[in-house]
């Protein structure tokens, strides 16, 4: 789900997911705030539930945001439900939509799910593509 960033966001999110309690984070990444904006090297910062891997955040670039959900550790609704609350909450920082893609599909990545700033989070029962949506 790519989203082009503002200048001090990676931080913000960062402090989000340490703050929160939904997931956690490796020890290697405690601490990782003051230099997250310099030093992005395609790190993948793995946030966890019950030490299983659900979501991977990758760091690639200062200006996207990209994290990707490892649907086979989403066994319940009670992690369905701590996915949501995640991206409801990282809508609302970044204040702008979050697109949960299913991008499996080679032709156009297609949306599952839609987060929007201080909205519950909208399932996609039909076929929409990212261009449709945005």
């Amino acid at each position: 789900m790519p989203y082009i960033l503002k200048k001090g966001t990676l931080t913000d999110i960062y402090n989000y997911i340490c703050k929160t309690y939904l997931f956690s984070i490796e020890d290697r990444f405690h601490g990782f705030a003051e230099s997250i904006e310099d030093n992005i090297c395609n790190e993948i910062i793995t946030l966890f539930s019950d030490k299983r891997p659900i979501i991977r955040w990758y760091l690639n670039s200062t200006e996207q945001l990209e994290m990707d959900i490892d649907a086979r550790f989403v066994d319940s609704l009670d992690i369905h439900n701590k996915i949501c609350d995640f991206f409801t909450g990282l809508s609302c920082l970044i204040d702008d939509n979050i697109f949960l893609l299913d991008d499996i599909i080679k032709e156009k990545p297609l949306v599952l799910m839609i987060f929007t700033p201080q909205t519950s989070p909208q399932i996609i029962e039909d076929t929409l593509s990212l261009q449709q949506a945005t």
